[in-house]
């Protein structure tokens, strides 16, 4: 349905003392958890392959132990358009008295296109505990459980925990016990700590104080002096749970944005109605290819 004058009537009048409802938005949050890639396909298919494991005590006179290699977890990133549009009667934008001060159409839905990608993004970590949403390995992206041969690997607490010094020094002792896919510890780092707006504080005291808090004794933090999440914390305004948290690591290949079409926006003039036209659309994908690119709890 087109804007008409009905729905700005008070734009017509003369004498109006502020035209508002443009509000300033929070900067790309997703950029603090996903790498960036170009994508000139429909759909990205990445492979984590199982390499060699230990090797084997040779008896004397046996011979030399056979190890295998082969593909073993398969993401896929299918690529969706997401778009906007909308439309102003010719009546109405030129009845407008208040054209510089009216949401001009690009903007407006620049701003729209931008927050539903904070959304799109952030699903992937509010879905991250949800069997409906699993990843290549067949898991949810934080999981007790996620494959290897011969066992499992777990990215998360195996009961939910809030955030506090127990739980994640916890969490920083998994990371760096992370195992391949054939079962061989790899050199994985705490980078950062991601919390919903409720989190803040809880992680400002665990990663600002030299000391522990909520404790009578006088010790050190051994997060803060072993500078165990070197970049500190970051908020997302779009976790949707309260009481979540999560910590990226350096894990290679693993939160990925892909754009296959970067934004596009048009204006243009329907020739049958005047009516003048406004839309926006791009086309990506978000997603995990390696779960041990970050461990997390929804919380109690």
């Amino acid at each position: 349905m087109a804007i008409n004058t009905t729905a700005i009537a008070n734009l017509l009048r003369p004498g109006l003392a502020a035209v508002f409802g443009d509000y300033p938005m929070y900067p790309a949050e997703w950029r603090d958890a996903f790498e960036v890639y170009e994508s000139d396909k429909q759909t990205e298919v990445e492979v984590e392959m199982r390499m060699t494991g230990l090797g084997q005590i040779r008896p004397e006179g046996s011979p030399t132990a056979v190890d295998t290699m082969g593909q073993r977890i398969i993401t896929q990133y299918t690529h969706k358009y997401v778009g906007l549009s909308f439309n102003i009667t010719r009546q109405a934008l030129m009845d407008n008295l208040y054209k510089t001060k009216f949401p001009l159409m690009v903007k407006s839905l620049k701003k729209s296109m931008a927050q539903t990608k904070e959304i799109l993004g952030a699903s992937v970590f509010n879905n991250g505990f949800n069997t409906n949403f699993p990843i290549g390995d067949g898991q949810p992206f934080f999981s007790p459980n996620h494959p290897i041969d011969g066992g499992v690997y777990s990215n998360t607490p195996a009961v939910p925990a809030d955030l506090n010094e127990a739980s994640l020094e916890s969490s920083i002792i998994s990371i760096q016990l992370f195992k391949d896919q054939a079962g061989l510890i790899v050199m994985t780092n705490p980078l950062k700590l991601l919390v919903p707006p409720q989190g803040q504080f809880v992680a400002e005291r665990l990663l600002g104080s030299q000391f522990r808090t909520n404790t009578n004794n006088n010790d050190i933090s051994a997060v803060y002096n072993l500078t165990s999440i070197p970049q500190g914390y970051r908020v997302n305004h779009f976790l949707t749970t309260p009481n979540s948290w999560f910590v990226l690591t350096d894990a290679p290949d693993g939160l990925k944005h892909y754009v296959r079409e970067g934004i596009e926006t048009d204006v243009y003039t329907d020739f049958s109605t005047d009516n003048l036209m406004a839309k926006a659309i791009e086309r990506y994908s978000f997603g995990v290819s390696n779960a041990r690119s970050a461990y997390g709890s929804p919380g109690t």
